[in-house]
């Protein structure tokens, strides 16, 4: 009977150092994916400021390796301008705009009394289709105070043509939210569409297929082509 006894407390024991083992692997498994998660959210944080380009006073993340492009920065209409090439080809890939403006007793809110603290913030993105350049804009009322600045109201987001030509803008569509949803806020959101209308001519040519290029040829046919487009992107103050 006494060697029954001694038996089964021998299972029990072999069962208890079974189950203290396998917890023991499961906290270090647990503790070993929680540091590998902390540690790719911290290369994806360091990627974002990795790719975050300031313009004047506003800053803005480029959507791709910053180290596989050169930056060129110019002044240019009253704003300052950071153009974006391929560091390989040297193609031209997009641009960004900035310029700031005091204003009037008339365009500020009754609570903002000090106007010297107040500004209107214009910035804009900017693409390339063939002879077509588009603009994104996006005008902001900000309040600076030292150090200390703010994003009171998006007055307006707007598309325009930034390039002569005959072609035009259809249909076009465009909004900027706070991105913590309510102002005043330190970062917006600005994103649009829009169709370019393009006369169809010979020069547009490789835009065609051969069909097409064959109509091209028929005295007094008029054809247009058209793309929709898009930009996006987040402007901070910090």
């Amino acid at each position: 009977m006494k060697k029954i006894i001694y038996l089964l407390i021998l299972i029990a024991l072999a069962l208890l150092i079974v189950i203290a083992y396998d917890l023991a692997a499961v906290h270090s498994q647990k503790t070993s994916t929680d540091v590998n998660t902390e540690n790719t959210l911290a290369k994806k944080v360091n990627t974002t400021n990795e790719n975050k380009i300031k313009l004047k006073d506003v800053y803005t993340n480029l959507p791709y390796d910053i180290s596989q492009v050169n930056i060129s920065r110019i002044e240019a209409d009253g704003f300052s301008r950071v153009e974006v090439f391929d560091k390989n080809t040297g193609k031209f890939i997009e641009a960004y705009g900035e310029k700031a403006e005091t204003v009037s007793k008339s365009d500020i809110l009754d609570k903002l009394n000090d106007i010297s603290k107040i500004s209107k913030l214009t910035i804009y993105k900017e693409r390339i289709d063939g002879s077509a350049v588009t603009r994104l804009y996006t005008v902001l009322t900000v309040y600076s105070d030292g150090s200390f600045r703010q994003i009171e109201s998006i007055d307006k987001a707007y598309w325009e043509k930034a390039s002569d030509g005959d072609w035009k803008l259809e249909n076009p569509h465009a909004s900027a939210i706070s991105t913590i949803g309510s102002f005043p806020t330190t970062e917006i959101e600005t994103s649009g569409t829009t169709t370019i209308k393009m006369k169809a001519t010979l020069f547009t040519v490789g835009l065609l297929d051969s069909s097409v290029r064959s109509v091209l040829s028929i005295p007094g046919s008029t054809y247009y082509l058209r793309k929709i487009v898009e930009l996006g992107y987040r402007y901070s103050l910090y």
